[in-house]
């Protein structure tokens, strides 16, 4: 029989046993790792898992996972709430970094506040969290965790759960939880090359908390001060504001907490976002809040400090533009303040400022009775280029 007639009767063949149902499709055998379908899926909401590869990817079939789809789908719990997102679909995959690695389709439950789906990571052998971008990081997971604890040398952790960050939504960085059982004992991150702690959080239990502080705002200040130059020894910085904010909503009455703001100082000028904002509990009188901005190049800022536009200069040119917004509340505004200021915003983890192009500007602030009536008062602000005269930006809004 000629080759194309065997053909022709093996299509015909193939026919037959499919009109018959009977015809078998075995699946391929190279992963042993197969999707599972979570039973609380919604339908229409699973999104498309994204392509994992990698130029040298080594298979680790072999492998099996050390935690379960169950111990995953508790981790991601943790982060993720049942009343907020739906697990859509988990499956593993052992096609990048040499290691299985469960994959979780998250969507929004109905109602919720999630806008929308979320893919991530877990490590099979570890629990870890996984973000491809972490390879690029100089700090390795084991090195961020390891500089988590020595950072809070007084607590004894039984557990430690990383994330990363890779600056599309937040900083670019390690996130860390240091939990003793299922208490979370503190939140914090590290940054993502040099492992600096950037940022911690203590919760402040509010149950039987009194009503007034136990500590003065001097001695606030001074653990503050503390803390800081224990975390960074002596930094360039200014405190531009040191007060106390409520806890809770205004009809409780508990005491607050003291917040201290200090401003990074360069040649003379302080900068309006790199600093410290470190939180003390007035009853405790402990370091509860630890934030650290530290990214200008100093090169970035212009090359004269010196203004050629003189305060009351700019002060009449808010003026006139907070006239032209809300003419009828022109009679009652008041300024606030108006300060010489480094304008430094910017994200770090997509923008390296040019030498010179951080501009001085003078940073005027200002209310009305609408705005010192509101439940938490809170200033607009102008901003003029020191310089030139020109209004650079404004925020007022009633």
């Amino acid at each position: 029989m000629k080759q194309n007639d065997l053909l022709v009767v093996i299509g015909v063949a193939v026919i037959v046993l499919i009109a018959a149902g009977i015809f078998i499709v075995y699946p391929s055998l190279k992963n042993q790792y197969s999707p599972s379908q979570i039973s609380d899926s919604p339908a229409g909401t699973r999104e498309a898992t994204p392509a994992i590869t990698t130029s040298d990817s080594v298979a680790v079939s072999d492998i099996p996972p050390k935690i379960s789809r169950e111990q995953a789908t508790a981790l991601v719990r943790e982060d993720y709430s049942e009343y907020t997102y739906s697990i859509a679909h988990i499956s593993l995959t052992d096609q990048y970094a040499r290691k299985p690695l469960y994959v979780v389709e998250l969507a929004p439950v109905t109602g919720s506040i999630a806008e929308r789906n979320e893919t991530v990571f877990i490590d099979a052998t570890t629990g870890d969290y996984y973000n491809p971008a972490q390879e690029n990081a100089k700090i390795s997971i084991e090195r961020a965790k390891d500089l988590a604890s020595e950072a809070f040398p007084q607590l004894s952790p039984d557990r430690i759960r990383m994330k990363f960050s890779d600056g599309s939504q937040y900083v670019r960085g390690w996130e860390f939880y240091l939990l003793n059982g299922n208490e979370q004992l503190v939140h914090g991150g590290l940054e993502a090359d040099t492992g600096e702690l950037r940022w911690y959080a203590f919760g402040i239990v509010r149950k039987d908390r009194p009503e007034n502080p136990s500590i003065t705002l001097d001695a606030a200040q001074r653990v503050a001060d503390r803390e800081t130059r224990d975390r960074n020894g002596v930094l360039p910085i200014i405190m531009s504001d040191a007060r106390i904010d409520p806890l809770g909503m205004p009809e409780e009455k508990i005491a607050g907490r003291y917040v201290f703001v200090y401003k990074r100082i360069i040649r003379d000028v302080p900068c309006d976002s790199d600093g410290l904002t470190l939180v003390v509990d007035s009853v405790a009188g402990n370091v509860v809040e630890y934030r650290k901005s530290w990214n200008l190049p100093e090169n970035a800022v212009a090359s004269s400090a010196k203004p050629e536009i003189t305060k009351d200069a700019a002060i009449k040119t808010v003026q006139q533009e907070a006239m032209r917004i809300y003419p009828t509340s022109a009679a009652n505004l008041q300024i606030v303040s108006a300060e010489l200021r480094w304008k430094d915003y910017h994200n770090p983890d997509k923008v390296v400022p040019a030498p010179g192009s951080i501009p001085l500007v003078w940073k005027v602030q200002f209310d009305d009775e609408t705005l010192r009536a509101q439940q938490w008062p809170s200033p607009a602000t102008g901003w003029i280029d020191a310089q030139t005269g020109i209004l650079q930006d404004m925020y007022y809004r009633h």
